[in-house]
């Protein structure tokens, strides 16, 4: 057992004090074991307790038997030292040994401490084949703590190594709110000599296993409140992993627990709260033999492990609910529509020869043999994609004409393959002779305007394309 001695009012501003292992520990002013600022009768060393051996209790039971505390008190101050108002200096040598409950009072009167034990009772949670070694009992026993195989509300932690597998015994210490921890704990705690406080195992939780997948388990502070706002639709409860122990983890949780039957049978008359979520829990194996849930359909469902792991790791991840089919039916047919690839190019093994005559305003007086592939099936009623080529020296050109458009206007792009969207299909399309670069300021716009033209972007311009005299 780890000794205590924790200031009778707590409200006295003085510290509480725990102690590990066997030694001296002095009381007194600034730079002792166990300080006292509140009463100025303090001397500087005012008193010591001496802890000969740390007792280790077979049975947590006999905590508050007569058995001998092998710890004294020896007082050393002027103003004198006081178990249960009794003075200390007036025993043999000044010193009298210390029970459990006792109360010790220093100076004047004003600092007044209790003494008693802190249990420390471990579970060891391992495999049947599993023995505690030896090192670890040392580790216990220096601390006065012993240690069980069986799970009782004596039990203060619960001992487990990484990666042991969840069994019943272990549901049950989360049921009791047990905290869990490494061996390692241990042997920190056995490494101290005197402190505020026990040392804090939030860096000492193991990760456990559920059916083969790991889960970092939760402090049971963050676990209490894990599933509030939940409502757990349960089948029969011989049906579960864990059989009865679901329920009572799942309430620990914050969870409220409903039978299946029972919400079926009165589903309008039973409250499960304004903002609760009602969830049906799965039993393990296939869920399509659990009838009273397939009457379910329209609430949300979650697998009996997933929620197991939810447990453990204090937080239930949103993903692993099954969110409720929603069937959806219309009268209305939908039609395949097939779109044609307007990039789509057809060519006949012959090509028709013609000759075009370059005759508008403005144009190159000259004439230019076109070459021209054209498919009569792709023109549609519709006047959907037609796709020729033509052959301009080292140059192709390749033109698409497509749905009229509203505005009635046709856009030109100046690439190195011309590409004309036109209405009017009567194309006159020009080339250089003796297969030289074409030059494409040479080009003018026909009857209609283009969307991005020069005389849209500068409105006020007289000529907005002007054949260079030069050319």
């Amino acid at each position: 057992m780890v000794w205590g001695l924790f200031p009778v009012d707590p409200l006295s501003g003085e510290d509480k004090y725990y102690i590990f292992t066997k030694g001296v520990y002095k009381v007194g002013r600034k730079g002792c074991d166990v300080i006292i600022c509140k009463d100025k009768g303090v001397s500087r060393i005012h008193a010591e307790l001496v802890v000969d051996e740390m007792i280790s209790m077979d049975h947590p039971l006999h905590m508050k038997s007569d058995l001998p505390s092998r710890v004294l008190i020896r007082d050393c101050s002027k103003y004198g030292t006081y178990i249960n108002k009794e003075k200390v200096h007036k025993f043999l040598n000044k010193e009298t040994s210390l029970k459990d409950g006792d109360v010790v009072s220093f100076g004047t009167g004003t600092a007044v401490y209790r003494f008693c034990f802190v249990p420390l009772v471990f579970f060891v949670y391992c495999s049947e084949s599993f023995q505690v070694d030896q090192l670890l009992r040392d580790k216990v026993s220096s601390i006065g703590a012993c240690i069980t195989y069986n799970l009782s509300e004596e039990c203060t932690h619960v001992l487990a190594d990484e990666l042991m597998p969840v069994k019943e015994h272990l549901v049950d210490a989360i049921v009791s709110k047990k905290p869990i921890v490494l061996r390692s704990w241990v042997e920190l705690v056995a490494e101290k000599r005197i402190g505020l406080e026990i040392p804090s195992w939030s860096s000492y939780i193991p990760t456990l296993t559920v059916e083969g997948v790991s889960v970092k388990v939760a402090a049971s502070g963050t676990r209490a409140k894990c599933l509030e706002g939940f409502t757990c639709l349960l089948e029969s409860i011989n049906m579960y992993k864990f059989k009865d122990r679901l329920q009572s983890l799942l309430e620990v949780c914050g969870a409220k627990i409903v039978l299946v039957e029972e919400f079926c049978s009165n589903a309008k008359g039973l409250d499960c709260g304004q903002d609760s979520h009602v969830v049906c829990v799965i039993p393990r194996g296939s869920p399509d033999k659990f009838n009273l849930f397939n009457k379910l359909g329209s609430l949300s469902r979650v697998n009996e492990l997933d929620l197991l792991r939810a447990v453990l790791a204090g937080h239930l991840d949103l993903s692993v609910l099954v969110s409720p089919s929603v069937l959806v039916s219309s009268s209305c047919s939908t039609d395949e529509t097939v779109v044609a690839d307007s990039e789509a190019e057809v060519e006949t093994p012959t090509s028709e020869h013609f000759t075009a005559d370059i005759s508008n305003e403005g144009a190159p007086k000259y004439v230019n043999k076109l070459e021209m592939s054209i498919d009569p099936h792709l023109r549609s009623e519709n006047n959907h994609v037609v796709s020729s080529t033509y052959s301009i020296g080292k140059m192709t050109a390749k033109r698409e004409t497509v749905d009229e458009a509203e505005s009635g206007n046709s856009d030109i792009i100046y690439s190195q393959d011309l590409i004309i969207r036109d209405l009017n299909l009567p194309a006159q399309i020009s080339s250089t002779p003796n297969n030289e670069v074409l030059n494409f300021k040479r080009f003018r716009k026909g009857n209609t305007q283009s969307g991005n033209s020069f005389n849209n972007l500068i409105p006020f311009s007289k000529y907005p394309y002007k054949i260079c005299s030069s050319l």
